[in-house]
């Protein structure tokens, strides 16, 4: 008996080569697919973003349709006293009443600070009743998402990494230090270092980089005994600003023509909705906490203590930011609109980071100087005019 002639067997697997090939062609397929899954995925975030600022536009449209104008853009208050601002105001209009109930913020600074109020309260009483009960910061460390933006990389908590912003300044990437420290009279008596919840949306306070000064000068910086707020230097030309009270009939420009809210990111180090450090106090840690001007040009490319893009807009979005108006409208701004670097008229032209603007009111008051644009004379931008409500010319975010 032989064996079967005839027979052969056929190869069932792939060959190396073969193996590599069809790796190399999915591999390919892959690096071609992933720029769209990510490009995709970065749609979904702005569309987000864009909702939820068209939420918060329409949350200020509500404040006012019930008090007949928009929240104040924080509550001046004196020296290093932490102060709520107008994102804490608008909580019961985002589906937040709870935490605005536990907050119960007062809308006008309660003369003196009271770690004993209960209702109608300080944000520096809050403070101070959380020396003695720690619990009492809960609702003030409350991540909000509507007040994220997805795109944004800040942690929940605001960081601080112990760097002082002069010794990172100026930065023009992100570095991984977080120099802006939430640290006011009150904050700073907690034990550990006190972390404000993020927000990447801040209040328009108009084209003037002002804090809010005292007018008679303080008996007691601390308390506020004998405190009165300068209106004069307080005010702004924009919407949200220290004890502002704008109505809709005052925004001469038009309410589809005029900013109220916008983004800021992690690399301008964002901002918190709680309120800010401390209304009358040196740049970075005053007002723009929860609020900006638009002297500073949208994404300005330097951060710092002063004069930066810490203090105004800026976006993770590729080419712009969006911008609430003040007919709740949404709209995303382009890094190209026309704008105008603002100089102080005592300051070199010469150096991108010396922006230190105020408009004209009173020429007695201290650092009430003139702006100058970097090609000479009163020139402002279409950007700068969009968060000016009252300048006389209207204008389109699409000129």
């Amino acid at each position: 008996m032989g064996g079967r002639a005839g027979i052969t067997f056929r190869r069932t697997g792939f060959t190396l080569v073969e193996l590599l090939v069809v790796i190399a062609i999915i591999g390919m397929l892959v690096a071609l697919l992933l720029p769209a899954v990510q490009a995709a995925r970065e749609a979904a975030r702005r569309a987000k973003c864009q909702s939820n600022l068209k939420n918060i536009a329409l949350a200020l449209q509500n404040y006012h349709s019930a008090r007949n104008r928009f929240p104040k853009g924080f509550v001046a208050q004196p020296e290093t006293v932490e102060a709520w601002a107008w994102s804490v105001y608008i909580l019961p209009y985002l589906e937040e009443q709870a935490i605005y109930d536990r907050l119960s913020p007062s809308e006008d600074f309660v003369i003196q600070v009271d770690a004993n109020r209960k209702t109608k309260r300080n944000l520096a009483d809050l403070f101070a009743a959380a020396k003695a009960n720690i619990k009492e910061i809960d609702p003030v460390q409350i991540p909000i998402a509507i007040y994220r933006c997805p795109s944004d990389s800040t942690p929940d908590l605001m960081p601080w990494t112990g760097k002082s912003a002069s010794a990172v300044y100026p930065r023009t990437y992100e570095t991984g230090d977080w120099e802006r420290r939430y640290n006011g009279a009150y904050s700073k008596q907690l034990p550990g270092e006190f972390l404000a919840p993020t927000s990447n949306y801040m209040g328009v306070k108009g084209l003037i980089n002002s804090n809010c000064d005292e007018l008679t000068g303080a008996q007691n910086s601390i308390t506020g005994v004998g405190w009165v707020p300068d209106t004069l230097r307080c005010a702004n030309n924009g919407i949200l600003w220290g004890d502002s009270k704008v109505s809709m009939k005052k925004i001469s420009d038009g309410t589809s023509k005029t900013f109220i809210v916008g983004e800021r990111d992690s690399f301008c180090l964002s901002g918190t909705w709680i309120g800010v450090r401390n209304p009358y106090g040196p740049d970075m840690h005053s007002s723009i906490w929860s609020t900006g001007h638009v002297s500073i040009k949208l994404n300005f490319p330097f951060t710092g203590e002063a004069d930066s893009c810490t203090e105004g807009f800026s976006s993770k979005h590729t080419g712009g930011a969006y911008f609430g108006f003040c007919d709740a409208s949404v709209r995303f701004i382009s890094d190209d609109i026309s704008s105008e670097t603002l100089y102080n008229v005592n300051s070199s032209t010469s150096n991108p980071n010396k922006i230190n603007c105020f408009v004209v009111r009173d020429q007695t008051k201290k650092n009430s100087v003139q702006c100058v644009s970097e090609y000479g004379g009163v020139k402002i931008g279409v950007y700068q005019r969009l968060g000016w409500m009252n300048d006389g010319i209207p204008i389109d975010a699409d000129y």
